[in-house]
C-alpha cells in the first residue's frame, strides 16, 4: 500500500492527502571548526489523492533559520526552525473552473477535455469560441447519456425532456445555450461576459446534475441490496365437512 502524506497540490491549490511515488532525504552539516550549520532537505514525487496531478515537492529547514515562541503554561522559550515548500509546476492560476470537472476526466475524458479548452477561452476573454465550445460541450453530454448523435440539437432537448432529465425550463434555457453557440460557430456572434456567465451556469448545472451526481448517484444504486421476493402466503384450506 502507498505512502502518503499531507501537501499543497499545485493543480487543485489546496492541501490535499498525496501518494508517496518515491522519496529521499538529505540530511547536510557544514563546519570551519569555529561555526556550524545543518538542516535537511526532503524529496518527493507525489501524486494528489484527489484530482492524480503527479508534482514534485521539497521540504527543507536550515538551523540558521528559526523562531521563537513560548510555552503557554511553562512560558520556556520554544525554538522551532520553518519549513520552506517548493513544488514543481507551481500552483496552477486560479481557474473559473468548478472543482467537480476534475471527475469528468474519469467519467468521459472527451468531455473534460472541451470544457478545459472552452474554461481557457473564457478565461482569456475569447467568448466567441467559449460559446462553440458551451454548444459542443452540450452535444458530447447527450452523447454520454446515450441520446442519439443524429439528432439536432433541438431534437436532444427535446429528448431529454421528453425522458426526464430536465424540466420545462431547464428545457428552454438549455435551447438558449445551443442557439447561443450556434450564432458564435456560424455568424461570430459574441455574448457579453455577463450574458455568458449566464449560459455557463445553466449548462455546468446540467451536466453536474446528469453526468457527475447522476453516475454517483447510480454507482450508489448498484451496491444496495435487492428486496428479497415476497413469499406467498398459503391459501385457506376449505373447512372439511363432517
Amino acid at each position: 500500500m502507498s505512502k502518503t502524506f499531507k501537501a499543497h497540490c499545485p493543480r487543485c491549490d489546496g492541501e490535499r492527502t498525496c501518494f508517496i511515488h518515491g522519496e529521499h532525504e538529505e540530511p547536510w552539516s557544514w563546519h570551519d571548526g569555529y561555526n556550524s550549520q545543518h538542516g535537511q532537505n526532503d524529496y518527493k514525487i507525489a501524486e494528489c489523492c484527489g484530482c492524480e496531478v503527479v508534482f514534485f515537492h521539497k521540504s527543507g529547514w536550515d538551523s540558521e533559520d528559526w523562531d521563537i515562541s513560548y510555552d503557554p503554561v511553562t512560558r520556556e522559550e520554544i525554538i522551532t526552525n520553518p519549513v520552506t515548500v517548493i513544488t514543481f509546476p507551481a500552483p496552477e492560476k486560479k481557474s473559473e473552473k468548478p472543482d467537480w470537472v476534475w471527475a469528468i476526466a474519469k467519467i468521459d475524458p472527451q468531455l473534460f477535455h472541451i470544457l478545459e479548452e472552452m474554461y481557457q477561452a473564457y478565461e482569456h476573454g475569447a467568448l466567441i469560441l467559449a460559446a462553440v465550445g458551451l454548444r459542443t460541450a452540450f452535444d458530447r453530454t447527450t452523447t454520454v447519456l446515450k441520446i442519439d448523435p443524429e439528432l439536432t440539437l433541438k431534437q436532444k432537448v427535446a429528448l431529454l425532456l421528453d425522458e426526464g432529465y430536465i424540466g420545462e425550463t431547464e428545457s428552454k434555457t438549455l435551447e438558449v445555450v445551443t442557439d447561443a453557440g450556434s450564432a458564435a460557430a456560424h455568424r461570430a456572434w459574441s455574448p457579453t461576459l455577463d450574458g455568458f456567465q449566464i449560459l455557463l451556469t445553466t449548462l455546468e448545472q446540467f451536466i453536474r446534475r446528469t453526468v457527475v451526481s447522476g453516475k454517483s448517484a447510480l454507482e450508489i444504486a448498484n451496491t444496495i441490496p435487492k428486496r428479497p421476493p415476497k413469499i406467498p402466503k398459503p391459501k385457506p384450506q376449505p373447512n372439511e365437512q363432517p
